[in-house]
């Protein structure tokens, strides 16, 4: 998603937050428009819309995203049983509260704590990871 590209308008913008609530894109890419020298839009188009606007769209554009994401994994993720690559532990991962990062066969990000299983290889029977779901 772009937002603030040349002459949107507010009602345009809130157009994209509509889409992005009904569709519930798993991944998205979001950027602030910016005038890129030797393009089409260079040569014809005004870069018309305020970088303070591209912020706000861009944060609001983010805000619907992750709320979305979150929302939908809440009611279909939570609880359920995944098959997860580990790719490391996670960047918010601190001595006290460690967590490990990876992804699932849907390959969806997903982070969960350390619960001691570190040492003893990568695979958990189900009846090992069960309590960690519910």
């Amino acid at each position: 998603f772009i937002t603030g590209f040349c002459g949107e308008t507010e009602e345009e913008h809130q157009d994209t937050l509509s889409l992005m609530e009904q569709v519930q894109f798993d991944q998205a890419f979001m950027f602030a428009y910016s005038m890129r020298g030797k393009t089409h839009a260079h040569r014809s188009m005004e870069d018309d819309v305020l970088p303070e606007v591209k912020q706000r769209r861009l944060n609001e554009v983010i805000t619907v995203f992750r709320i979305e994401v979150q929302r939908r994994n809440d009611e279909v993720e939570v609880g359920k049983l995944r098959l997860v690559l580990v790719e490391g532990e996670a960047k918010r991962s601190t001595p006290g509260n460690r967590a490990w990062s990876g992804r699932t066969d849907q390959n969806k990000r997903v982070v969960f704590p350390d619960v001691g299983y570190g040492g003893r290889g990568a695979f958990l029977t189900e009846e090992e990871v069960r309590p960690l779901v519910s």
